[in-house]
């Protein structure tokens, strides 16, 4: 296909190297860089405000949360101080025991209901859910194996959050194990 003879003629004006020319492609290109550093500003400022944001929602969302569990608890907190109360004017320690024990009941069944559940403690030491405070020789025992629980361990929805604090059976020095100093 052929170019028009003005076609050519303005095609080779503006390939024509002239202080003209280059000046207006000079103010073209400056005009370009500013629109890209104003693009750039807003740019910028829009992630910051962005950042910003987030953070002041991942706070409400915490502070939602949190205000949701103490809401829940305060029954809890409702009965005790009703007991604590009730056996300052009774003297009745039986009945005190007695409602500390509904009370606990009832505490446990709202962390329960929240995700929290406590670590089972089986027969074979654990490293990912307890953790071993003592080491107790016995061949009574096998070796590795849970002789007691010092402090339970508890899981939030499966993530281990305090790990149970267990009695742990290794064999007698002279059984097999090497003595280590």
């Amino acid at each position: 296909m052929e170019k028009s003879k003005k076609e050519v003629e303005k095609e080779t004006s503006i390939n024509k190297e002239t202080p003209e020319n280059f000046e207006k492609m000079i103010e073209e290109l400056k005009k370009e860089r500013d629109e890209l550093m104003r693009y750039s500003r807003e740019l910028k400022a829009m992630y910051e405000n962005y950042k910003q944001d987030s953070i002041k929602q991942r706070e409400r969302l915490l502070k939602n949360a949190n205000e949701y569990l103490i809401s829940r608890l305060i029954p809890v907190l409702d009965d005790m101080e009703r007991a604590f109360n009730h056996v300052e004017e009774t003297h009745s320690y039986k009945h005190f025991y007695k409602g500390m024990k509904m009370i606990y009941s009832s505490l446990w069944k709202v962390l329960n209901d929240e995700g929290l559940v406590r670590i089972d403690v089986g027969k074979t030491f654990d490293p990912f859910e307890h953790e071993a405070v003592e080491k107790v020789e016995s061949s009574e025992h096998e070796e590795y194996s849970v002789i007691d629980i010092v402090e339970h361990g508890y899981k939030y929805h499966n993530k281990v959050i305090k790990p149970a604090k267990v009695k742990v059976a290794i064999k007698p020095r002279g059984e097999g194990r090497a003595k280590t100093e």
